[in-house]
């Protein structure tokens, strides 16, 4: 007697796996070198990109900083019968910065005759010469003071709190040329906004990144009497640029080309004197431009 029996069918085994396969699926030690070149090339190429997309963002905030500051700087003249911030320099016979600390001192306070748009040096870590500064009240934030380049930056001639300045010609107190002796032929000094129609709003620099190597009081001079001579350097944060504000309320961010400036160079041992700019740049002169005119 024949017995039936169904025979058991077995399911056909895929190409590459089980027994058939004979080895396990891996990469070769080429295609490994491969991938990493490839990774590689890939990262060249976006690391530029990145830099500059980084770049770009600090450039914004740099810009978006002097732009509260300069809308501050404006409002303060609509509540001041169109009178400019208090421009002291270190060095003024007042006493804002010989010898007392202006940020607890009555007479430096808002409202007070020595009042200014900042007080003390720019190196003091003392927050106090901020927040008790014309300026402040308007802003009411403490880092738009600092570029953010700068606040990345740790040198021992960092400013510690500020990386702005403000132009010696709007309302600097003294004059600038009531330094000299004898005294220049005699350059604008603007006390009134409305008086800065003499060279346009949009062409006078009020605010300006400063070098740190001659940042100290918010006085930032230049002396049209002296076209060759820079007396403050700029800042140059910004890929060899620096950003500046104007009385009109915008800012822009300008690259230098001038090889002292860039270089660093100061005369730091009597900065009124200043040092030479880089004949073959015209920075100077378009600076010398947008800080006031002669009368």
């Amino acid at each position: 007697m024949k017995t039936n029996m169904k025979k058991t069918e077995k399911a056909p085994l895929l190409c590459g796996t089980g027994r058939l396969s004979g080895r396990r699926n891996a990469f070769t030690l080429i295609e490994l070198l491969v991938v990493i070149i490839i990774i590689a090339i890939l990262a060249s190429l976006l690391l530029p990109v990145l830099a500059g997309a980084k770049a770009k963002g600090q450039n914004v905030m740099c810009l978006s900083n002097l732009k509260q500051m300069q809308i501050g700087w404006i409002s303060y003249t609509t509540d001041n019968n169109d009178k400019l911030m208090n421009n002291i320099p270190s060095d003024n016979q007042n006493g804002q910065y010989i010898g007392n600390n202006p940020s607890t001192t009555a007479g430096f306070q808002p409202g007070q005759p020595n009042a200014n748009w900042v007080l003390g040096d720019a190196t003091s870590t003392d927050i106090g010469m901020l927040t008790h500064g014309l300026l402040y009240s308007y802003v009411g934030n403490t880092k738009c003071y600092k570029c953010p380049v700068d606040a990345k930056k740790n040198t021992s001639n960092a400013s510690a709190y500020r990386s702005y300045s403000m132009n010696s010609w709007m309302n600097g107190v003294p004059a600038w040329y009531d330094n000299i002796t004898p005294p220049p032929p005699q350059q604008i000094n603007f006390t009134k906004l409305t008086g800065i129609v003499a060279m346009s709003s949009a062409n006078a620099i009020v605010f300006i990144e400063e070098n740190p190597k001659t940042i100290n009081d918010g006085y930032w001079a230049q002396n049209l009497c002296q076209p060759t001579t820079w007396v403050d350097s700029p800042g140059h944060y910004h890929l060899n640029g620096a950003a500046m504000s104007f009385a009109d309320g915008h800012a822009i961010m300008r690259t230098w080309t001038d090889s002292q400036v860039l270089q660093g160079v100061v005369n730091s041992a009597a900065p009124w004197n200043g040092f030479a700019c880089d004949p073959h740049s015209g920075d100077l002169a378009w600076v010398q431009a947008h800080v006031t005119v002669m009368r």
